[in-house]
């Protein structure tokens, strides 16, 4: 099963949900590699194999296998420094933001897509995570880059529709 296929079987109380997927596969706010790509990383961030397993199969001909590669290495990456770095801004008693991070992530510079599409990437990985720090520094990268608020937005909301179908299926499972 694929994504759309799944949450065709969702029972009416969740045919806002459904109604939502529909909404974001059918917009042209972001290309094509820039949706697929915010779908499977995503999925990934819910940590639903179900799900994971559907967005592979509806991103397989969606996205090229350089986009797929940058969405597991941000994936990879954002796991990470989304717990890390919310953990910093979350603890109160010491400022362990002022110590160095002692994080490797020199796949920030290494991936072969634009500097944006990995930002958007990384920014739904933060949204689903919860990791305020992340969001907004990603956030402000890509508004740096002049990315649309609308743009921001849409990255931010189909990372909230990816973890209700995600919730949707714990619960009706």
């Amino acid at each position: 099963m694929n994504i759309t296929e799944i949450v065709n079987s969702f029972p009416e109380y969740a045919k806002d949900i459904k109604l939502n997927y529909s909404k974001i596969l059918n917009e042209q706010v972001l290309d094509k590699k820039q949706l697929y790509g915010t779908i499977l990383i995503s999925s990934f961030a819910t940590q639903s194999t179900l799900l994971k397993d559907a967005a592979i199969r509806e991103v397989e001909e969606k996205i090229d296998s350089t986009f797929k590669d940058a969405v597991y290495g941000a994936y990879s990456l954002m796991s990470m420094n989304a717990i890390y770095y919310r953990f910093t801004h979350l603890a109160t008693e010491y400022n362990y933001a002022s110590l160095p991070a002692n994080l490797r992530m020199q796949y920030l510079t290494k991936h072969n897509i634009s500097k944006e599409d990995f930002e958007m990437l990384c920014l739904a990985v933060a949204v689903i995570i919860g990791c305020g720090k992340c969001i907004n520094a990603h956030e402000v990268v890509l508004r740096q880059s002049n990315i649309s608020n609308l743009v921001i937005q849409t990255v931010a909301r189909i990372a909230a529709i990816l973890n209700a179908i995600a919730n949707t299926i714990r619960v009706s499972s």
